[in-house]
């Protein structure tokens, strides 16, 4: 059994976390606390998607792919103003056989839709439709005053990852209903755990791409290269006691540690992709999601969380390519 130290994390991942501290998160301490107990103490996501009829622009071709921006209102009403119309870009090669779509959510502080155009375009050219939400938050979603995608307080990254999955449920109903035979969802990092998340929350048969992602958001934000951006004696206020912060960061995320949840429908559709030298995200995390769900498969790249990105396109492709064929065909089709 391989165990998570930094001495392995691959030197871009330290480089790339040393210049992401600069820009801190959670500057502004935990923001709402009345959310904060809510989410504690209550059910966070809705019992049913709700339903929405995205307004697209006309296409345009772009190297090959059509390309379609989309808006509709976010079915989460507690975001901020400026977050509350949610945007999505559809690629796809503008036949009308509606035979695969997947909905790729997006890494953290990745804001706008260009990284992932570049990392799953060939799949459009395949023959895939792709739906790239942007964050609540995020690049056309941020709110005033926020620099970049560094969320202020903890509560707006909760009201985030809570409207991907609102979101990213209420498109995937949406596709269904337009009669495509396969769907997926997919991301890489926390687009790859907010998709698993996201997945567990739908009935029907789903493929799953989580890549470089795992169980628990909690090791990421606590122990591994990401809390670096956290300066958790500001966080915790008066008292500066960083150890109590960090405590009480982890109990707040762990409420959606995915070994919480029931696998998703067909977990044999999933599959996960963890990288040997990622320094933000501990391979255990990832044999624990693996275990949890049983028939998912889980591959291997030899990269660092980062580098994977840059080094690894053809597998993380491959991953959503394999997720959508081992989906049972809608009925409806």
């Amino acid at each position: 059994m391989e165990s998570w130290r930094p001495s392995r994390s691959h030197v871009v991942d330290v480089l790339f976390a040393g210049l992401a501290r600069r820009a801190r998160l959670f500057a502004e301490g935990w923001g709402d606390e009345q959310l904060l107990d809510e989410v504690a103490v209550g059910t966070a996501f809705f019992p049913e998607p709700a339903r929405i009829q995205p307004v697209w622009s006309a296409p345009r071709t772009h190297r090959g792919i059509q390309v379609r921006d989309g808006t509709f209102t976010s079915p989460l009403t507690r975001l901020a103003p400026a977050a509350l119309t949610a945007h999505v870009r559809w690629l796809g090669d503008g036949s009308s056989r509606r035979r695969s779509a997947c909905v790729v959510l997006a890494a953290s502080r990745e804001e706008g839709f260009a990284l992932r155009e570049r990392l799953y375009s060939p799949l459009a050219r395949e023959g895939v439709d792709l739906f790239l939400l942007e964050n609540p938050y995020y690049g056309l979603r941020r709110p005033l005053g926020q620099r970049g995608g560094s969320l202020r307080t903890v509560s707006d990254h909760v009201l985030m990852n809570l409207g991907m999955v609102e979101e990213a449920r209420s498109l995937l109903a949406w596709l269904r209903g337009a009669g495509y035979e396969r769907l997926g969802v997919a991301g890489y990092s926390m687009g790859g755990y907010m998709a698993a998340l996201t997945a567990v929350l739908v009935p029907e048969p789903l493929g799953v791409a989580a890549l470089a992602a795992g169980a628990s958001p909690v090791p990421v934000f606590t122990r591994g290269l990401l809390s670096w951006s956290i300066a958790f004696a500001d966080l915790d206020g008066a008292r500066r006691d960083a150890e109590q912060a960090r405590q009480r960061l982890g109990r707040i995320f762990d409420l959606a540690n995915l070994t919480r949840f029931p696998p998703p429908s067909q977990p044999g559709a999933a599959i996960l992709l963890a990288c040997r030298r990622d320094g933000f995200v501990p391979a255990e995390e990832t044999r624990t999601l693996q275990a949890h769900w049983g028939q998912s498969e889980l591959r291997w790249v030899d990269a660092g969380h980062v580098s994977a990105v840059v080094t690894e396109r053809a597998a993380l492709c491959a991953a959503v390519r394999d997720s959508l064929a081992r989906v049972a065909p809608s009925r409806a089709s």
